[in-house]
Formats: structure tokens, C-alpha cells, sequence
């Protein structure tokens, strides 16, 4: 007999497969493993709104905020330039879901020149708004928030510019499908 001496089968809708580490020095093999393994999704048994589920590893545990979006994909690009001074800055992302309004966390992290943040992908309901907000903390400073608003289209891109004292922000937002029949 030739061929696989096993059959691999895919039962599930989505197959979500972890391998998250925390950061523990310059080298990769010096990183502590936070979880590794997998979670199945059932379209049919998820819940209309959104829910969390909690993924337990041997290190800690990883929240995860899940719903089914029938809309698009909003792909967002941040780039920052004519940076002052270092500051903290922190990116959330504000999206209604069946008239629940889910905030998650994009971006966290110090920021000490221009630079190009990389692209996040989110999905959106159609004909409502995703809404970003900026955070930036500069040391002895207070926090300075932003927010910038977006309606969810079936195609085409939008962009805002944000200038700040420590610096300007240039947001794009470009959509898309996620779905053939929409």
C-alpha cells in the first residue's frame, strides 16, 4: 500500500493554531512559551454576539473576543513621522457589533522615531463605524487621546491625518470584501 499511512481530516470552520512566546531576550531560543496548540470554530454554533474565550498555556492565559461579522475588512496603515521626542503610545480599535460596542487593543508600544506601524486587519459590520483611538503619553506629560472615525465601506479607502505636538499621525484605511455575495 502507498500513500499516507494516516488520513488528516478537517471537521471544523476555522482552525485557529497558536504558537505565542513571550519575548525573553535577543535570541528566539531564549523565549518563554506561552501557548502552543489549537482551538476549533463552529460557525454554526457561534453566538450572534460577540463573546471571549479564554486560551489557558503553561506560562499564562490569552484572552481572545470573537463573533461572526457579516461585513468587510477594514485593512489600516499608520505611519508616523516628525517625531519630537520618544513618547508612549497605545492604538485601540472601537467597533460596533449588533449594538454592542467592542474595544480591543492594536498597538502598544514606545514609539522614538518616524516609523511605519505594521498594517492591522479588522473586521468590520457594513454601514457602521470603526472608530481609532490615540493615546500618546510623553514622560511628565499628561496622556493626550485622539480619535478618528471611519464608516465601513464595500470598497475604496479613506485616510486622516493627525497632528500632534510630539507628532503627526497619517491613518489609511482601505476596504474590502469578505464575502462574495455582499
Amino acid at each position: 500500500m502507498t500513500g499516507p499511512k494516516r488520513g488528516i481530516v478537517l471537521n471544523c470552520d476555522v482552525l485557529f493554531e497558536f504558537d505565542m512566546r513571550i519575548k525573553n531576550g535577543e535570541q528566539e531560543e531564549n523565549d518563554l512559551q506561552l501557548i502552543d496548540g489549537i482551538t476549533e470554530f463552529y460557525e454554526m454554533s457561534m453566538p450572534g454576539k460577540p463573546f471571549t474565550i479564554r486560551i489557558n498555556g503553561d506560562a499564562g492565559a490569552v484572552d481572545m473576543s470573537l463573533t461572526n461579522v457579516y461585513g468587510v475588512e477594514a485593512t489600516v496603515e499608520i505611519f508616523i513621522s516628525e517625531v519630537e521626542n520618544g513618547f508612549d503610545l497605545s492604538i485601540c480599535c472601537v467597533v460596533s457589533v449588533l449594538e454592542e460596542h467592542k474595544e480591543f487593543q492594536l498597538f502598544g508600544a514606545p514609539i522614538g522615531e518616524s516609523c511605519g506601524l505594521r498594517r492591522f486587519v479588522i473586521a468590520v459590520s457594513l454601514d457602521t463605524m470603526m472608530h481609532l483611538k490615540f493615546k500618546v503619553h510623553q514622560h511628565g506629560s499628561n496622556v493626550v487621546e485622539h480619535c478618528c472615525s471611519f464608516e465601513a465601506k464595500l470598497h475604496g479607502c479613506a485616510s486622516h491625518d493627525i497632528k500632534l505636538e510630539v507628532a503627526c499621525f497619517s491613518v489609511k484605511v482601505t476596504w474590502s470584501k469578505l464575502m462574495e455575495d455582499l
